[in-house]
């Protein structure tokens, strides 16, 4: 199974073409935090912002779980290839964290051979991982 998974921002009408969308708005906001205004989602002081947000840590174990079903049922269904995008209102802060985590927990994942992940607001960020 091969996993793309996208960060975007919704204010730029950037969707992606994808299988599976996740809109993150609902999360709380550190661009509204000024220190972290200019950072984003891959930035030590937003990743512990998040991480010390009870409903943050909630979603994320959610998603995992989701994710994790949503490929084991395309890997029955004999689906070769799924897209997830993230998006939040910037693509900056919350849909990269949120992508990363995922990715973090997806990484040991024994039905994924591929994953990708591309930051769409944050360009020189972007990452893919094959695994072996």
């Amino acid at each position: 199974m091969i996993i793309e998974l996208i960060s975007f921002g919704f204010k730029y009408n950037s969707q992606p073409s994808v299988n599976y969308l996740i809109d993150v708005r609902f999360l709380n906001n550190p661009y509204y935090v000024d220190k972290l205004k200019p950072l984003t989602g891959l930035d030590n002081d937003v990743i512990e912002y998040f991480n010390n947000d009870a409903d943050t840590k909630n979603f994320v174990e959610k998603l995992i779980i989701w994710t994790e079903y949503i490929i084991d049922r395309n890997v029955k269904s004999n689906k070769d290839k799924i897209i997830i995008a993230i998006g939040c209102t910037g693509g900056q802060h919350r849909s990269p964290y949120i992508t990363e985590q995922l990715a973090k927990c997806l990484r040991n994942n024994p039905l994924i051979s591929k994953l990708t992940i591309y930051h769409t607001q944050l360009s020189k960020y972007n990452v893919s991982q094959t695994k072996e």
